[in-house]
């Protein structure tokens, strides 16, 4: 009989010469670890050494190797990189088959951040938005009434996060700094569940990995800006909205990423590298990444693509256990 061939898996992550506080999670170590364990050969490569010879593309391993990159088995890129290099990084990846990608480079440009949530996907639970990079008109909307947050579209980490109502008198300073240079701002209704039942799931290939719960310090949900992190279920509203909203992903190149939740309402998504492995380890002493590796490895499998297995742990494991 002859020997399964072994899929084979490469990342694409930060360097040995990224920026400092760049990567704020072990993804780039877990992952490759758990891969690997299921059965998978993988490799490592620094995201900013892409090259292109002739019509070969190619990248170092983090060990040193250059190597081709048109025949894996899937792609796994982990976090956006230098700005200064990423369209033409994605321009070079988007002409790998993106059947294959865990996240597609269209999704890293498109999906990632406020903005196409609320307009891609209407149909999923969401807090009343505005978005804009004229200060006078969302001052107009605060000062309509109500209670909202204000914020960049694509920012991370609670950076420059405001919470207004009308009658502040910083409204217009928030939003005029928030527009600087003709920036875009979002304006966003406060969900008061927020303030003490956030959540934040991970979601692989359709499948819901687990939760926790965010306790805020203040009117931010980022662990980066204070709050904790408990172990947490969902009830069958929050499951719905996940639903609706994982049912949606894998058409828009989306197949691993964390989810806020405020009650029902979808906040946002985090698809670039997130970071909830690490923090629901540390919450729990359970390691899901696994879990993960298992819901992606079966995703693979179902593609049309022969030479991607699903994972046969069992069997390796009976394997070991005979030498």
């Amino acid at each position: 009989e002859k020997p399964a061939v072994m899929p084979k898996v490469a990342f694409l992550v930060a360097g040995p010469n990224a920026a400092p506080g760049l990567v704020r999670n072990d993804n780039h170590v877990r992952l490759p670890e758990a891969f690997e364990d299921a059965g998978w050969t993988v490799s490592v490569f620094d995201r900013e050494s892409l090259a292109v010879d002739g019509h070969r593309l190619s990248a170092e391993t983090l060990s040193g190797p250059t190597t081709a990159l048109a025949e894996f088995d899937l792609y796994v890129p982990l976090g956006f990189g230098a700005e200064a290099t990423f369209l033409d990084r994605m321009q070079m990846l988007r002409t790998l088959d993106q059947g294959r990608f865990v996240n597609t480079t269209d999704a890293l440009i498109y999906q990632h951040g406020k903005i196409s949530l609320l307009l891609a996907c209407p149909e999923v639970p969401q807090p009343r938005s505005h978005l804009g990079n004229n200060p006078a008109r969302l001052a107009a909307i605060v000062d309509a009434g109500g209670d909202w947050i204000a914020k960049p579209p694509a920012s991370s980490f609670g950076r420059d996060v405001f919470r207004l109502r009308a009658g502040d008198t910083n409204t217009r300073a928030i939003l005029e700094h928030l527009t600087r240079d003709r920036r875009y701002a979002l304006v966003q209704e406060y969900v008061p569940a927020a303030d003490g039942d956030e959540k934040r799931i991970l979601v692989a290939a359709g499948v819901v990995i687990g939760a926790y719960h965010k306790q805020p310090v203040d009117h931010r949900g980022n662990l980066d800006a204070g709050a904790t992190a408990h172990a947490a279920a969902l009830d069958a509203g929050e499951c719905a909205t996940v639903q609706r909203l994982t049912a949606r992903l894998d058409g828009l190149g989306v197949r691993f990423a964390a989810v806020d939740l405020a009650g029902e309402c979808v906040l946002e998504i985090n698809i670039a590298n997130p970071g909830w492995l690490q923090t629901y380890d540390v919450v729990t002493g359970r390691n899901l990444a696994p879990a993960v590796v298992a819901a992606l490895s079966r995703w693979a499998a179902a593609s049309e693509r022969p030479a991607v297995h699903a994972d046969d742990r069992a069997s390796r494991e009976a394997a070991r256990s005979a030498r």
